[in-house]
């Protein structure tokens, strides 16, 4: 007994007398990106011109992109004008789908495009006037809007959110919905997810660009 503990005592001290191993340091905790911050898209804005006057002015217009940003801001999405500019009078009526078409050719690059005339015909039943359409061109597969000058607040809301995917609603006050009782409007979690999933989309196609938030520069007006 005495020969084991004499044993276990010198194979301990020479585990003792070994170079102790190095731990390797622990590596840093990388630190957490910031969020990214919510893309603002621009909207170029193209207005018909008739009798030597614009369809609408610039204060209709500023409204029009305010709205929207108020329903979108809060999503994480945003607009901003980045370009403004005059048609002809031969595009202040929209009268047939031809008439739609024609803008295609008046589209700029990497924005959403908004056309504003002086009166929108809908094509499916003649005689009856709409506020706003988002379109596709049927030749090219463009997408952009047209809103009549008669359109209200949140028209272009309302069209944008067609733009980015969604349908009409049947849900008053919903934002797609023709329906309104004076409550909030409001865009359901799946129109929500519908809106981010198309702007992700966009980005990544180079559809559309981030072009910033609101008080940056370069917004150039043509025409006016």
């Amino acid at each position: 007994m005495k020969r084991l503990l004499a044993f276990a005592a010198v194979a301990i001290a020479a585990l003792l007398a070994l170079p102790a191993r190095a731990v390797p340091p622990t590596p840093p905790t990388p630190p957490t990106p910031p969020a990214s911050p919510a893309p603002t898209f621009a909207i170029a804005i193209t207005v018909a011109a008739e009798s030597g006057a614009p369809a609408r002015d610039d204060a209709w217009i500023a409204q029009q992109i305010d709205d929207a940003n108020s329903l979108y801001g809060p999503l994480d999405v945003r607009f901003r004008r980045t370009q403004r500019k005059e048609m002809s009078a031969a595009h202040a009526q929209m009268h047939t789908r031809g008439d739609r078409d024609t803008l295609g050719a008046l589209m700029e690059k990497n924005v959403i495009d908004v056309f504003v005339v002086a009166a929108l015909e809908d094509v499916d039943e003649p005689g009856r006037y709409r506020k706003g359409v988002a379109w596709t061109q049927r030749s090219t597969g463009a997408r952009y809007i047209i809103l009549s000058a008669a359109a209200p607040r949140t028209v272009l809301a309302h069209e944008l959110g067609h733009f980015f995917g969604n349908g009409h609603s049947s849900v008053p006050d919903n934002l797609m919905s023709y329906t309104r009782t004076g409550g909030k409007v409001f865009l359901d979690e799946a129109q929500v997810a519908r809106v981010h999933a198309f702007a992700t989309k966009f980005l990544a196609a180079g559809r559309l660009a981030d072009v910033g938030p609101a008080n940056s520069p370069a917004i150039a007006d043509a025409g006016k």
